[in-house]
C-alpha cells in the first residue's frame, strides 16, 4: 500500500513509513490505541533527536509528524461494524424501524408542505381536481378537511401581510366561505409546492400550474400554498393538531423514490384473485392459498356430484307422483266388477235373502265415498318444496375484527325456512381473512338479498356479504 508523497511526508526507512501507514488507517477506523499514541510519541522524540544534533553540517530535510489525511463527514458518521452478526443486527432494526408508519430511508423524502383551497376553488367545484394533482405528482396526503375559518385564525395566518392596504378585504373574502386545509408530504415539497401553484397572480402562471389553468383574477386565485419549511411547519401548527395528522407509509413509495427501493422487494403474485408478495412468511401464505385452491375445487366436484344425483331423485319423484294417479283407475273399475260378481253371486245364491242386498249397498257407498276422499286428498297433496344450497362471502373490515364474535352474531339470524350449515375461514391477503358460511334456504320463505343486508347490519363486524354460490336443491 503506497502512501501519497509530499514535502511534509517524505521516510527515511521502511519502518517509519509502515508505522504511519498503521496510524493513517487506525485513525481512519476510529480506533486508534493508547499502545498506538505511545509509539506515536516515541517516534516524535526519536524525530527530534537528530535536530538537536545533527552528525553533518549539510542541513537535513525535517521529517514532520505524519498526518493523517482529512476524513469526510459521511465516513465518520458511518459505523464500521466488527462482525457480521451485529450487522445482521442493525441492519434487521433498521428495517423495523422503517416498517414503521411514516418511515423513509431518506428523511428528506418527510418533507412537509400546507397548501390550503380558498372559497372561490371551494365554491367552483376544484377540489378533487387540485387535489388529483398533488396525488398524480407523487405527494402523500396526511390531512385534509373542510372548514369555515374565523377572522382570528385568519388573521393569525395572515398576521405578515396585517399592515397592506388590502389586509381587510382579504380577511373577509378568506371568511366568506368554507377552505380546505391540508397537508402535503414528499421530497422538496414547499419548493415544488409552489412551482405547481404557479405565480400570485394568474396572468404571470405558465399553463399547466394549478392557478394558470383554473383562474384569472389575483383576487380570486383559488389556493394558497407555504413559502418555506418554517412558514409551513408553523402554518400546520396553526391548523392541525397532532391528533389530525396520519402517519403513514404508501405502498407505492418506492415508486416515487428510487432511494425507498426496498432491496429484498419481489413482484407481487397474484394467487385466485388474490395478491401475495412471495417473500419469508407471504411464501407460505402462498403456499396456503394455493393448497386452498385445491381443496375449493374439490369441493366444487364434489358438490356438483351432489348435484348431478338430486336432479335424478327428483325427476324419479316425479315419475312416482304421476303414477299415483293412473293407480286409482283399476281401484275404482275394480269396485262396479266386485259389485257386479257380487250380483252374480246374488243371482246363484239360493238362500239370499233382501238384507245381504241392502249391507252390499251400504258396503259399496262407504268404499266410494273413501275413493272420492282419497282422490280429495292427493289432488291437495303439496308439491316438493324448491330449496337452494348458498355459500356466503363476508367479509370483515381489517385484520383486528373478531371472526369468532362476528360468526356468532350472523348465526343468531333465524327464521323459518332457514339452516345454517358449516363455515371455514378463507384467507384474503396481508392477514385479513374472510368468512365462508353455508346455508339453506327455502326459496318461498327466506329471500337471500335479504339475508344479506340483514348480515350487513352488524357494522361493528361485517363490511360486505355477497354470495359465492349457490344451486337448487
Amino acid at each position: 500500500m503506497s502512501v501519497p508523497l509530499s514535502q511534509e511526508n517524505i521516510w527515511f526507512n521502511k519502518a517509519q513509513c509502515d508505522d504511519a501507514e498503521r496510524l493513517y488507517y487506525e485513525k481512519l477506523a476510529g480506533a486508534k490505541t493508547q499502545e498506538a499514541e505511545e509509539e506515536a510519541e516515541d517516534e516524535e522524540e526519536e524525530n527530534e533527536e537528530p535536530q538537536a544534533a545533527p552528525a553533518k553540517p549539510t542541513p537535513k530535510p525535517v521529517v514532520a509528524k505524519p498526518t493523517a489525511a482529512p476524513i469526510p463527514a459521511a465516513k465518520v458518521a458511518e459505523k464500521i461494524w466488527t462482525n457480521k452478526a451485529e450487522c445482521d443486527d442493525a441492519e434487521k432494526k433498521f428495517q423495523e424501524a422503517l416498517a414503521q408508519p411514516g418511515s423513509y430511508r431518506n428523511p428528506a423524502n418527510a418533507e412537509r408542505t400546507f397548501i390550503m383551497l380558498k372559497p372561490d376553488a371551494v365554491h367552483r367545484g376544484l377540489v378533487g381536481v387540485i387535489m388529483k394533482r398533488f396525488e398524480a405528482r407523487g405527494f402523500k396526503l396526511l390531512s385534509c378537511k373542510l372548514k369555515q375559518a374565523s377572522q382570528e385564525l385568519l388573521q393569525q395566518h395572515y398576521a405578515d401581510l396585517s399592515k397592506k392596504g388590502f389586509f381587510s378585504e382579504l380577511i373577509r373574502y378568506m371568511s366568506s366561505g368554507p377552505v380546505v386545509p391540508m397537508v402535503w408530504e414528499g421530497l422538496n415539497a414547499v419548493k415544488q409546492g409552489r412551482v405547481m401553484l404557479g405565480a400570485t397572480n394568474p396572468k404571470d402562471s405558465a399553463p399547466g400550474t394549478i392557478r394558470g389553468d383554473f383562474c384569472i383574477d389575483v383576487g380570486r386565485n383559488i389556493i394558497h400554498g407555504s413559502d418555506s419549511v418554517e412558514a409551513a411547519n408553523k402554518e400546520i401548527d396553526l391548523w392541525f393538531t397532532k391528533e389530525e395528522i396520519a402517519s403513514w407509509r404508501s405502498t407505492t413509495v418506492e415508486w416515487v423514490y428510487e432511494d425507498e427501493e426496498l432491496e429484498d422487494a419481489v413482484p407481487a403474485a397474484k394467487v385466485d384473485g388474490l395478491v401475495a408478495i412471495a417473500g419469508g412468511d407471504d411464501m407460505n401464505l402462498n403456499n396456503k392459498l394455493q393448497a386452498l385452491e385445491v381443496e375449493n375445487k374439490q369441493l366444487k366436484k364434489v358438490t356438483d356430484d351432489l348435484k348431478s344425483l338430486v336432479i335424478k331423485l327428483e325427476a324419479r319423484v316425479a315419475k312416482l307422483e304421476i303414477g299415483d294417479a293412473p293407480a286409482a283407475a283399476p281401484v275404482a273399475a275394480a269396485a262396479p266388477a266386485a259389485a257386479a260378481e257380487e250380483e252374480d253371486d246374488d243371482d246363484c245364491d239360493l238362500f239370499g235373502s233382501d238384507e245381504d242386498e241392502e249391507e252390499s249397498e251400504e258396503k259399496q257407498k262407504i268404499v266410494a265415498e273413501r275413493l272420492k276422499a282419497y282422490h280429495a286428498k292427493k289432488a291437495v297433496k303439496p308439491g316438493p318444496i324448491a330449496k337452494t344450497n348458498v355459500l356466503l362471502d363476508v367479509k370483515p373490515w381489517d385484520d383486528e375484527t373478531d371472526m369468532n364474535a362476528m360468526l356468532v352474531q350472523i348465526k343468531t339470524i333465524q327464521k323459518d325456512g332457514l339452516l345454517w350449515g358449516a363455515n371455514k375461514l378463507v384467507p384474503v391477503g396481508y392477514g385479513i381473512n374472510k368468512l365462508q358460511v353455508m346455508c339453506v334456504v327455502e326459496d318461498l320463505k327466506v329471500s337471500i338479498d335479504e339475508l344479506c343486508e340483514e348480515i350487513c347490519e352488524f357494522e361493528d363486524f361485517v363490511q360486505s356479504a355477497d354470495v359465492a354460490s349457490m344451486s337448487k336443491i
